[in-house]
């Protein structure tokens, strides 16, 4: 079985770095990275394999939450999983976050060191969510 392919959206390159090693050499994923929205637009179009977004919230001239509403769009059923790493209070965002299609939060703050298994055990329950539509 192929690991799952997952985009990471992260303009610091420490932190992308970071978080891909740790996500492909301890949690098996495949990770591609890339650091704007229009990135990730076209890492979809070259890719017909990414099964989930890891998006930092505060990026380049967008935000995390509104780079899922163009994806996923606003009031449908979201197409691909999104899951917001965020260094940002939650509950400020999750609501605008929920209706553009985001999935799932993460806070940096407590999640993302170490070897990061909330933040890969999430990407983990919301491929499985998926995969049982």
């Amino acid at each position: 079985m192929a690991a799952p392919h997952v985009l990471l959206v992260e303009d610091s390159e420490f932190m992308a770095t970071r978080v891909a090693e740790t996500l492909e050499e301890v949690h098996d994923f495949y990770v591609t990275t890339v650091d704007t929205a229009d990135d990730v637009r076209t890492a979809l179009t070259e890719y017909d394999d990414i099964e989930c977004i890891v998006t930092n919230y505060e990026l380049p001239e967008t935000n995390g939450v509104k780079l899922a509403a163009s994806i996923n769009g606003r009031n449908e059923e979201p197409e691909i999983p999104i899951i917001i790493l965020t260094g940002r209070e939650l509950e400020p965002i999750a609501s605008d976050a929920i209706r553009a299609g985001v999935t799932e939060f993460v806070y940096k703050g407590d999640h993302a060191t170490g070897e990061m298994d909330v933040l890969a055990n999430r990407i983990d329950l919301v491929l499985k969510a998926y995969s049982d539509r």
